[in-house]
């Protein structure tokens, strides 16, 4: 199979690798051809053929080469990345007849570029991978706050992936919802859970003396860190020696910092974010992983660093909206707890049960559940399966245009 990815992030010097890193190596290594267009619109990068390569992969950029600062720079970039796509990107793509071309969500930043090339005829099978429901779930967390323009945007992301063959989405609560926030789609679902490279359990590993359980994400507005917060608080005054790490960069930090202060936490540490590699070493020393996300919203979500914990044999507490099924998933293998989001004391209270069964020597069962997994279920080697199977079915489908 000859595969195009179009993706907005893609590894490069100072970038650490990410869900498509993984995707594309894994694809090659099952033997497919893998061309990497590149529209980084956050990272400048030198245009054309990227500084990282791999054996039967061929990695082109075509963003901005200069970031400037604010929202005239942020439009600039978008701009030039929607250029680039459509101007060095086509012609990187020139006599190049592609199986597969994948995208992934926010389809409109895409700028159209895959469904040109559906039709142009470079690409037999368009696979939209939608991890997040744009305009809806950054107009629920609070990201985009003029609700006047969700029917526009909405309106704008179906027509971005109006052409796709298939949409690939996480989970079936994640098709429950792509259905009807988007009825009448076409596409050929595929249910592709986030994945990663792994498992990442090191030999050498061993785990801190001190319970530990980490978040590890970005510290932004919409993130639910809140939550965790107070949950510290709660544990605080509990006769445990549990630390939270939360470990990150982002926009919110300095407030969650001083927030923190403010409540007299002495059992949770700010740490900046890491290289992936050593997150990983991290994250194999500490006892449970932690993820959050904000109440009262529409669309489910599924926190892809849940797979990161899970491949390094990490139990995890999933503290979720109600409409996703994530936690779900993860107690029914045995590998964590989940609670509702935004609930600080049933978030304190799962910490406490995974802290007993630390000391009673039986967590280690849920670190082989969660190992489990990972390796049935969110492995990227799952995935690469998934998704074959998925393009050959849409291929061999009778009257496809």
């Amino acid at each position: 199979m000859r595969a195009l990815v179009v993706a907005g992030q893609f590894a490069g010097p100072g970038i650490s690798p990410w869900l498509l890193d993984d995707l594309v190596l894994a694809l090659a290594q099952a033997g497919h051809e893998v061309d990497v267009i590149v529209f980084d619109s956050k990272h400048a990068r030198p245009k054309g053929p990227a500084a990282i390569q791999y054996a039967n992969v061929r990695i082109c950029s075509v963003g901005p080469t200069v970031i400037r600062p604010g929202r005239i720079g942020k439009l600039l970039a978008h701009s030039a990345a929607g250029f680039g796509l459509h101007t060095r990107g086509y012609r990187f793509s020139h006599g190049r007849d592609y199986d597969v071309c994948m995208y992934t969500s926010i389809a409109t930043f895409s700028w159209g570029f895959p469904t040109r090339l559906r039709i142009r005829g470079r690409a037999k099978t368009l696979l939209f991978i939608l991890w997040d429901f744009f305009p809806i779930h950054q107009i629920e967390i609070g990201r985009i706050r003029a609700r006047a323009w969700h029917m526009p945007l909405r309106h704008l992301e179906r027509a971005s992936m109006k052409r796709a063959d298939i949409v690939a989405v996480m989970s079936d609560a994640n098709e429950r919802f792509l259905r009807s926030y988007h009825p009448g789609l076409k596409a050929q679902i595929a249910i592709v859970p986030p994945w990663a490279s792994g498992p990442n359990v090191f030999a050498s590993g061993t785990r801190r003396d001190r319970f530990t359980a980490v978040f590890g994400g970005q510290l932004a507005h919409g993130r639910g860190i809140e939550t965790l917060l107070l949950a510290a608080k709660e544990l605080q005054g509990e006769s445990n020696d549990i630390e939270i790490l939360v470990l990150g960069d982002g926009t919110e930090k300095e407030k969650l910092i001083a927030t923190s202060r403010d409540l007299g936490l002495n059992n949770l540490v700010f740490q900046p974010s890491l290289p992936r590699s050593e997150y990983r070493a991290l994250i194999n020393s500490v006892h449970v992983g932690i993820a959050i996300t904000v109440p009262n919203v529409t669309p489910p979500t599924f926190p892809s660093k849940i797979v990161e914990y899970c491949a390094s044999a990490l139990p995890v507490v999933v503290c979720v909206e109600e409409s996703s099924d994530a936690g779900q998933l993860i107690e029914q293998w045995g590998a964590g707890i989940a609670v509702p989001a935004g609930d600080s004391v049933a978030l304190a209270r799962a910490l406490l049960v995974l802290y007993a069964e630390y000391k009673a020597g039986s967590l280690p069962a849920r670190s082989d559940a969660a190992l489990a997994l990972f390796s049935s279920e969110l492995s990227v080697s799952r995935a690469v399966s998934r998704l074959e199977a998925a393009v050959e079915l849409a291929i061999n489908t009778p009257g496809r245009s």
